[in-house]
């Protein structure tokens, strides 16, 4: 929603963008972002202080919990995964009754019994399961660390979002507060003028065009106030606290690491998701493969009885399907069919990977440029309204000018912090896109 206020001053963005699109991407001269279009008399932050913010909201969002409960999940999972190579003990009570019988050997006391009702105790120890257990272990292992991707994605993904809405609120509440001093100073000349069309000295039709020119000027700041209040009311929402103005962040861009030789999140979960499916490929195999092992069984006999009837057996056991149509052939080419999907996802995702750390890049030198030409903009706008304001006080020259003045100093102010935004959410930006966010907010997980 942010970025569709600044439509109405595209220009001078796409001015300045084009004067970069010529030149090679180059970042190294950035060595700062710091709002430093303000006076050094506003309030600031520290970029330990703003980390310091930052990391004492994220933890307690809802995203982040969730993924910290699926990467619980898939740690258990794992755990469970490890177990099955172990043996597996199992007890029951059987209770049954002879509803029919035809035997010819009566010398079996066993079968002469009309009803049973024995406890059992049995362990199986599996040997060879044609690569389930190892397969499914595998893919436990690949989730578990997929888990661990999507949680530091998730985090830092908030902290995006966080520099995000503490910028808009506070941008949209310094520009309304500059915006309602500038007004302050201005209504006073409506009286002024109103006395001098009733004394002649002026003409009633500049005092309309004034009048026009103000009403403009009086809309501009209420949709200002009014897109301030709503950012506000989305700081309070996520952050869970009122408002208060801190200043803006001086962040030091630094990048340790090149930034091509770094994986995306959503690459390495593609990566991880290949593999995933290659296990996948190993378990659907194993169905259709011999499955061996050792069992031993423990048998109390008429327990309800006091008898002392008992045996223990013990073999091996093997099973193996022989025929189902071609449906286990079929099942094991779809899976396969499936990894080599999985396996072009991660060749797609590396472009678009490409692109997006380009496209990241471009906007971070452009709106650096871009900001030292503004900076100069808003200045001289400045120095224009209060030239104006001095020679309306000094020789009663018309206030129309003034207005226009006031009214192109906010829009320059608006263009000037919300091209420094997309400077500092660039380089945020970039560096979540190659997990390098995390580390910059000091945060270990």
């Amino acid at each position: 929603m942010f970025k569709k206020l600044k439509i109405i001053y595209l220009i001078p963005s796409i001015f300045f963008s084009l004067l970069v699109n010529s030149e090679e991407v180059d970042i190294n001269n950035i060595s700062s972002i710091s709002f430093n279009s303000l006076p050094v008399t506003e309030k600031s932050l520290t970029e330990n202080d703003y980390i310091d913010f930052i990391k004492s909201h994220i933890f307690s969002q809802p995203e982040f919990a969730f993924a910290l409960a699926g990467e619980n999940e898939k740690k258990y999972l794992l755990t469970s995964a490890v177990r099955s190579r172990f043996p597996t003990i199992s007890g029951s009570i059987i209770n049954d009754e002879v509803l029919d019988r035809n035997v010819d050997d009566f010398t079996s006391i066993r079968k002469r019994q009309d009803d049973s009702f024995d406890a059992i105790a049995e362990i199986r120890q599996p040997i060879y399961t044609g690569g389930r257990i190892s397969g499914e272990i595998n893919l436990a292992r690949i989730e578990r660390n997929n888990s661990i991707v999507k949680k530091r994605s998730v985090l830092s993904e908030l902290i995006v979002t966080s520099n995000e809405i503490f910028l808009t609120a506070s941008i949209y509440y310094y520009i309304n507060d500059h915006a309602q001093k500038l007004i302050f100073g201005i209504l006073p000349f409506k009286e002024k003028m109103q006395n001098r069309v009733e004394s002649g000295t002026i003409d009633p039709a500049e005092y309309a065009v004034f009048l026009t020119r103000l009403n403009k000027l009086q809309s501009t700041i209420y949709m200002i106030e009014a897109r301030a209040k709503t950012y506000i009311a989305r700081y309070e929402n996520f952050f869970k606290s009122k408002f208060t103005f801190m200043g803006f962040p001086k962040v030091d861009i630094f990048f340790k690491n090149k930034l091509n030789t770094r994986n995306s999140f959503e690459l390495d979960i593609r990566k991880n998701n290949y593999l995933a499916s290659v296990e996948n490929v190993k378990i659907k195999r194993s169905d259709y493969l011999p499955q061996l092992g050792l069992k031993a069984r423990y048998t109390e006999y008429d327990i309800n009885k006091d008898s002392t009837d008992n045996d223990i057996r013990g073999g091996l056991y093997l099973s193996m399907p022989i025929f189902n149509f071609g449906k286990g052939w079929a099942d094991i080419q779809a899976q396969k069919a499936q990894s080599r999907a999985i396996r072009f996802e991660i060749d797609i995702e590396e472009k678009i990977s490409s692109n997006r750390r380009n496209e990241l890049l471009t906007i971070i030198e452009s709106s650096n440029k871009a900001v030292i030409k503004l900076k100069d903009a808003l200045n001289d706008t400045k120095k224009q309204r209060r030239i104006l304001e001095e020679r309306i006080l000094l020789t009663g020259f018309s206030p129309v000018s003034l207005l226009d003045a006031t009214e192109n100093e906010l829009s320059q102010l608006r263009l000037l912090l919300e091209t420094e935004f997309d400077l500092l959410e660039g380089y945020y930006n970039i560096l979540h896109h190659n997990q390098l966010l995390i580390n910059k907010m000091k945060i270990s997980l």
